[in-house]
C-alpha cells in the first residue's frame, strides 16, 4: 500500500518510527512534513495558534497537490492541527482513505482546563475535521469517547508502542555505569503533580535516585532536590535505553493533563529488560501482572516499600523485568505490530 503521513517529523519516536514499521511490512511512505511551512516568527506564530495565514493555506493547498498526484491508498494526519475540513472533504471525494492519530489530548482543554493558553486555540481546526476524517485514531479511551461526541464516523485507541532498535537491553561499561548508575531512575518530562514529592520520598529514604529530562527540571520546581539532582539532562538517542539500563528499578509516572492511564514509558521500560514501577491504574493492572511483570504504587509510602523490597530481592527483580519483556513482545506492542494494527483497522471499516 502507499500511504502519506502528514505531521511535524520532529521526534523520530512518532511518525518516523511508524513509518520505518510500515516500510517493513512492505508499504510505500510519503512523508509530508507539515513543519516546512513555519519558517520565521510569523511562522512559528502561525504553527502555535492556526489562525488563518499564509502558511496554513499554502500548506493545504500543497498537501491536496501531493494526495490527488499520489494517490495512496490511505492519507494519515498524525496530530496535525493545520489541516483544514475542506482539505479532507476534497481527498474523501477520491478512493482515499483518511485517517487522523493524535497522541496527544486534543479534549483537555474542555475536559478540565489545565493546559497552555494556546491549547484552547491549537485544537480548533483539527476537532472540526473529525467528523470528516473516515478512521480516527486515539492514544487513550476517553478521547474515543469524546470524540464520537462532536461527530466523528469512527473514532478507535491505537495505544503507543517501543521502538525495537531504541528500546532494547543494553551492557553499560564501567564508564557509563558511573554516568547513568542507581538504584532508581525516572527519564522524563516535568508536570505540576505528585513527582516531586514522590522523588524527596525515595532521596530521603536513603536511596540512589537519578533524573533525566528537560528544560522545567527548574530550581522552583525542584527546590532543594535540584542540587542533588544536578545537572538534569534529557537522556536522548542511545541514551535513553542506557539511563533506563543502568538503574535497578525505572518509575513511570503518568501525565495528568493527558488523562493518561497507561503511557509509551509502560512499554519501553520492559522492552528495555528492566523493572517497571509506575503509578498504579486499572488499565496498566490489565497488561501487566502485579509484581510478576511489572510493579505498581500508589502513595509515597508504597513506593519507597516497593522499590526496597526490589532492591533487596535482586533473583525476584530480575524474573519481574524478564517476564515483563516477554509480555510487551508477547501482547504485539512494538511499533511493527502497532502499524499492522493500524493498516487492518484501516481496512477493515
Amino acid at each position: 500500500m502507499k500511504i502519506v503521513i502528514a505531521g511535524n517529523w520532529h521526534w523520530f519516536q512518532y511518525e518516523e518510527a511508524f513509518a520505518t514499521a510500515l516500510c517493513e511490512l512492505g508499504h510505500q511512505v510519503i512523508p509530508f512534513r507539515v513543519s516546512k511551512f513555519f519558517d520565521g516568527l510569523m511562522g512559528k506564530q502561525q504553527n502555535a495558534v492556526p489562525i488563518p495565514g499564509t502558511a496554513l493555506l499554502r500548506l493545504n493547498r500543497t498537501l491536496m497537490k501531493l494526495v490527488f498526484k499520489e494517490r495512496p491508498n490511505i492519507f494519515l494526519a498524525w496530530r496535525c492541527t493545520h489541516v483544514l475540513p475542506s482539505t479532507i472533504k476534497a481527498i474523501n471525494t477520491t478512493s482515499v482513505i483518511t485517517a487522523s492519530y493524535n497522541n496527544d489530548d486534543p479534549f483537555g482543554p474542555r475536559a478540565h482546563g489545565n493546559v497552555p493558553w494556546h491549547h484552547y486555540l491549537l485544537w480548533f481546526w483539527y476537532l472540526r475535521s473529525l467528523k470528516h476524517y473516515q478512521r480516527n485514531f486515539f492514544y487513550r479511551q476517553v478521547n474515543v469517547d469524546e470524540a464520537q461526541t462532536v461527530g466523528a464516523m469512527h473514532a478507535d485507541v491505537l495505544k503507543p508502542y517501543f521502538i525495537p532498535w531504541k528500546d532494547r537491553p543494553v551492557q553499560l561499561s564501567k564508564v557509563e555505569m558511573s554516568r547513568f548508575g542507581c538504584d532508581v531512575v525516572f527519564v522524563g518530562h516535568y508536570e505540576p503533580d505528585n513527582r516531586v514529592k514522590y522523588f524527596q520520598a525515595l532521596v530521603q529514604s536513603g536511596l540512589s535516585v537519578k533524573l533525566f529530562g528537560g528544560k522545567y527540571w527548574i530550581p522552583n520546581v525542584l527546590g532543594s532536590l535540584y542540587s542533588y539532582f544536578a545537572p538534569i539532562v534529557p537522556a536522548e538517542g542511545d541514551n535513553y535505553a542506557k539511563a533506563l539500563c543502568g538503574a535497578k528499578v525505572c518509575l513511570c509516572f503518568l501525565s495528568k493533563l493527558n488523562r493518561d492511564t497507561y503511557t509509551r514509558r509502560c512499554f519501553e521500560i520492559p522492552a528495555c529488560g528492566r523493572v517497571m514501577l509506575a503509578e498504579r491504574t486499572t488499565d496498566l493492572m490489565s497488561m501487566f501482572k502485579e509484581d510478576e511483570e511489572a510493579c505498581f504504587f500508589s502513595s509515597n509510602e508504597e513506593l519507597v516499600e516497593k522499590s526496597r523490597w526490589l532492591l533487596a530481592n535482586p533473583e525476584r527483580r530480575e524474573r519481574i523485568a524478564q517476564a515483563g519483556l516477554r509480555r510487551v513482545w508477547a501482547d504485539g506492542h512494538d511499533v511493527k505490530s502497532r502499524a499492522a494494527e493500524f493498516i487492518t483497522a484501516t481496512e477493515n471499516l
